[in-house]
C-alpha cells in the first residue's frame, strides 16, 4: 500500500479509532489526492504499528494527544466507539482542530450539545458522517422528491433490518471474543439499533422532509436480555404534518448461514410514491407525470465515505459546511430523536421473545 498524497495543497488529516469502521476510513483517506493522512492513534498497539507501516504514516501512535499536539494537521477524523466521540471532540475542540466524526455524535444527548457548543466556540468545522447525506440511492430520492416526483410529501417509510454485531457469520469470521466486544460497542454503550444505526434515518427523515420532529412514539421488542430493544419501531410525526415510520433492528437473519440485510426506503406523496430496496436494487416511481423503474445498485461503504470525505474537504477551503453535509447540531438533532424514540419504547413496555438459540451474552451465567 502506497501512502497518501504528498501534494502541497492536500489537506493533512488525523484519524483517531482503527477498529472494523476505522480501518475503512483509513482506506479511503489515504487513496484520496486531496488528502495526506500523517497521523493515525488507536489504543491497540498492534494496529497501530501495523497499519502505520502499511500505509508508510510518519506518527503513529496510542495516544491521540500527539496528533492533536501536531500544527500541521487541519483535520481530524473520528472513527473511534461511540462512547469514545464525546471526549475525543472536545479534545480536538480545545486543540483548534476540524473535525468529521462518525455518528452517532455521542451516546448521551447531554453530551453532544457540549461537543457542538465547544466546536462552535473553537470556530472551527464539526461534520458527522452520515451515509445517507452521500449515498447515490438516498441523493436520487432527494432529488426526485425535491423535483416533486410524488407531489406533496406525505409519509415515509425507511426500513433498514440489520445483521446484528454477534451473528453467526461474524463469530465463525472473528472468533466469539470479537462478538462480544462488537455487541458491547454497539448494543450497550451504543445502546441499540435504534439508536446506534437509526440516527441515519433520523437524520434523513429531517433532511428529506425540511422539517423537525414534533412528536415519536416508539414500540421496542428485546430477543436475548440486552440492556435496550434489539428491535424498535418509531412512528414520527413533523412540524409540516409529514409521518415519517422508522424501523430498524439487530436480528434479522441472527443464525443464517449467510450474512444478511434488508433495507427499504419508501416516500408516499399526494401525486404518487417511490420505493427502492437492498433486494432489488431497483428505484421505482409512480407519479403523476412519470413512471421510473431504475437500477440504482447500492454503491458501499466505500463510494460513500469518500464523497462524504471529498465534501468535507471542500468545505474546509471555503470555510463553511456544504448544505447537503451534517452539521454537528444535526447530528444532535439525530440523538434526541434518537433518544426520544428510545425512552418512548421503555416507557411503552418492551416486548420480550425469547424465540430460540439466539445468545444473550450479558446472562448472569457467562
Amino acid at each position: 500500500m502506497t501512502s497518501s498524497s504528498t501534494r502541497l495543497d492536500a489537506v493533512r488529516f488525523g484519524l483517531i479509532g482503527l477498529g472494523a469502521a476505522g480501518c475503512k476510513h483509513l482506506e479511503v483517506l489515504a487513496n484520496m489526492p486531496e488528502v495526506e493522512v500523517v497521523g493515525i492513534a488507536d489504543l491497540n498497539a498492534e494496529y497501530v504499528e501495523q497499519l502505520g507501516a502499511e500505509y508508510a504514516i510518519p506518527l503513529a501512535t496510542t495516544d491521540h494527544r500527539r496528533l492533536l499536539a501536531d500544527p500541521s494537521i487541519a483535520a481530524i477524523a473520528i472513527a473511534a466507539a461511540d462512547a469514545a466521540h464525546y471526549p475525543l471532540v472536545l479534545d480536538c475542540a480545545a486543540a483548534r482542530k476540524h473535525v468529521a466524526c462518525e455518528k452517532p455524535i455521542a451516546t448521551e444527548v447531554v453530551h453532544g450539545r457540549e461537543m457542538v457548543a465547544a466546536m462552535e466556540n473553537a470556530g472551527r468545522l464539526f461534520c458527522v458522517t452520515f451515509n445517507n447525506r452521500a449515498s447515490a440511492i438516498t441523493r436520487r430520492i432527494k432529488e426526485l422528491v425535491d423535483a416533486g416526483a410524488v407531489g406533496n410529501v406525505r409519509r415515509v417509510r425507511l426500513l433498514g433490518l440489520m445483521a446484528p454485531p454477534d451473528n453467526r457469520w461474524l463469530r465463525d469470521q472473528r472468533g466469539d471474543e470479537a462478538a462480544r466486544a462488537r455487541v458491547e460497542s454497539i448494543c450497550v454503550q451504543g445502546k441499540n439499533a435504534l439508536y446506534d444505526c437509526g440516527v441515519h434515518s433520523f437524520d434523513f427523515a429531517r433532511f428529506l422532509t425540511g422539517s423537525e420532529f414534533k412528536r415519536i412514539d416508539a414500540r421496542g421488542w428485546a430477543m436475548r436480555g440486552f440492556p435496550y430493544p434489539d428491535h424498535g419501531v418509531a412512528l414520527c410525526e413533523h412540524d409540516n404534518g409529514i409521518f415519517t415510520l422508522i424501523e430498524k433492528g439487530f436480528d434479522y437473519a441472527y443464525e443464517a448461514q449467510t450474512r444478511k440485510e434488508y433495507v427499504r426506503y419508501e416516500v408516499l406523496g399526494d401525486g404518487g410514491s417511490l420505493a427502492w430496496d437492498l433486494d432489488t436494487n431497483r428505484l421505482r416511481v409512480f407519479g403523476r407525470e412519470q413512471t421510473l423503474d431504475e437500477l440504482l445498485p447500492h454503491g458501499g461503504k466505500g463510494d460513500v465515505r469518500e464523497t462524504l470525505y471529498r465534501g468535507f474537504v471542500e468545505n474546509l477551503r471555503a470555510g463553511e459546511l456544504l448544505t447537503w453535509l451534517a452539521s454537528g447540531y444535526e447530528g444532535l438533532k439525530a440523538i434526541e430523536a434518537a433518544q426520544a424514540a428510545t425512552d418512548s419504547m421503555l416507557a411503552n413496555g418492551v416486548v420480550h421473545r425469547d424465540i430460540g438459540n439466539a445468545r444473550n451474552w450479558f446472562d448472569a451465567a457467562t
